[in-house]
């Protein structure tokens, strides 16, 4: 009897492509990564009409499945359990909405969301690992730009990082990020081309 390998299909693909990448970023945080181009475009609009960043949501869907919940955001909004995008989301993943302080994972679409890490779960002395993963969209990364600069596991001694098109008040919302190990959130800020910046909950964040 001949056993045929069905070969995965294109989301399968991205989903494991961009789990290794996920995983190496916040493993070595100040590396950028690439993540692989989406295999949807089709995305509904957020409330002002204009279009997701498709490579943030797309990444943020390859690690929902059933078991988990999700929330997010544009603006300092919450978007709601009816929104287009909101049902979108949960049709192509089997992931639920849930309420901010209990969702598993966020998204938030502009820098403008990091105002609303304090309603996200960051974990406990008994289940540190009940906090939120956060998928922040941002304009630009620039590989060793003067931005950020980051210090902890991972890091030999420091690494900076650019973020550009992102406020002043936002940066010092990232740099003060829930982070008291072993509670906190971890981070990824993705952009328009792709790129991603992993940042866990150990690595210490400068606003240079």
């Amino acid at each position: 009897m001949t056993t045929v390998a069905i070969p995965p299909t294109p989301i399968e693909r991205f989903n494991g492509l961009a789990f290794r990448v996920l995983l190496d970023c916040l493993a070595r945080p100040g590396k950028v990564g690439h993540l692989p181009p989406p295999t949807f475009a089709d995305l509904p609009p957020l409330p002002d009409g204009t279009l997701p960043n498709v490579t943030a949501v797309a990444a943020g869907m390859s690690l929902l499945d059933q078991t988990v919940s999700f929330v997010h955001a544009t603006g300092e909004e919450w978007l709601p359990v009816d929104h287009p995008l909101t049902r979108w989301i949960a049709l192509r993943t089997n992931a639920r909405p849930a309420e901010p302080s209990a969702a598993d994972f966020a998204l938030l679409h502009d820098p403008a969301g990091t105002a609303l890490f304090g309603e996200l779960a960051a974990g406990s002395l008994l289940y540190p690992e009940r906090s939120c993963t956060v998928f922040l969209s941002v304009p630009e990364i620039v590989l060793n730009g003067e931005t950020l600069c980051l210090r902890g596991p991972g890091i030999a001694t420091t690494a900076t990082v650019g973020l550009r098109g992102v406020a002043p008040t936002e940066l010092a919302t990232i740099a003060s990020r829930p982070s008291q190990f072993p509670l906190g959130i971890e981070l990824f800020l993705i952009d328009q081309q792709g790129r991603c910046l992993g940042l866990p909950r150990t690595t210490q964040i400068e606003v240079i």
